[in-house]
């Protein structure tokens, strides 16, 4: 978790840094972005192993939950945002990203904008072994009698264009939508082995165990396409 800590520091600095700029007329806005993406990238290697040990698979094109915090200077038509991803398929398959990213407005408007630009962060994937496993497993968790799981991390990048439509206005807040189009690359590590420990009553810490012979490094790559509901407001 150190590395997301770090993240999510370099996340607050760049926040800050983005409200200092705009204080000397203290005039931007804020963007409260939520909604659902779509990525035509997976892992078929992981996939095969999960339906071969009985597990349930990661979906053909999986789904994300996303949740976006973004600012734009009044004088600018650079968005700066911070974006927080999840994917739960219901299963034993669990994922998040959190990305740091910039874009340019070449179509500003108070009521539509168009964007391209991208976003860059850190990726983890998480699978919980509730079943059963290879004796290779077994053996290296002889001693370890927590449930196992496989976990992964790696480098998210995620280039793209981006469209904002705001129908509604309500004095200095507007409501809209917000479209997407972009190209998902993940430099995926390789899998490791291990289980999360019950230290302090939660188990929030994973101990790992070493690196399977039959898991490999694999790097997804893929089409996202994202909508969802956009909040902005404009601070005078």
């Amino acid at each position: 978790m150190k590395s997301f800590a770090l993240l999510v520091l370099g996340v607050l600095a760049t926040t800050t840094t983005v409200f200092a700029q705009g204080g000397a007329d203290s005039s931007f806005s804020i963007y409260f972005n939520s909604g659902l993406s779509f990525t035509h990238a997976n892992d078929p290697h992981i996939n095969r192993w999960l339906k071969t040990y009985g597990y349930p698979t990661e979906p053909r094109v999986p789904t994300s939950v996303n949740f976006e915090l973004a600012a734009m200077p009044a004088n600018s038509r650079m968005l700066y945002a911070v974006k927080i991803s999840t994917i739960n398929t219901g299963g034993n398959f669990s994922s998040f990203k959190a990305l740091l990213g910039s874009y340019y407005a070449f179509v500003k408007h108070p009521s539509f904008m168009f964007f391209a630009g991208g976003m860059v962060g850190l990726r983890g994937d998480i699978v919980t072994l509730d079943g059963n496993v290879p004796p290779e497993y077994k053996e290296m968790a002889a001693s370890h009698p927590e449930p196992l799981a496989l976990r992964r991390r790696g480098l998210a990048l995620e280039p793209g264009i981006r469209l904002f439509w705001y129908p509604v206005h309500i004095h200095a807040v507007q409501l809209g939508l917000y479209g997407g189009l972009g190209y998902d690359v993940d430099f995926n590590s390789r899998w490791r082995l291990g289980y999360y420990s019950n230290d302090h009553g939660k188990y929030s810490h994973f101990r790992g165990l070493g690196k399977p012979a039959d898991q490999q490094r694999v790097s997804e790559y893929g089409v996202c396409y994202s909508t969802g509901l956009s909040f902005r407001i404009n601070l005078h």
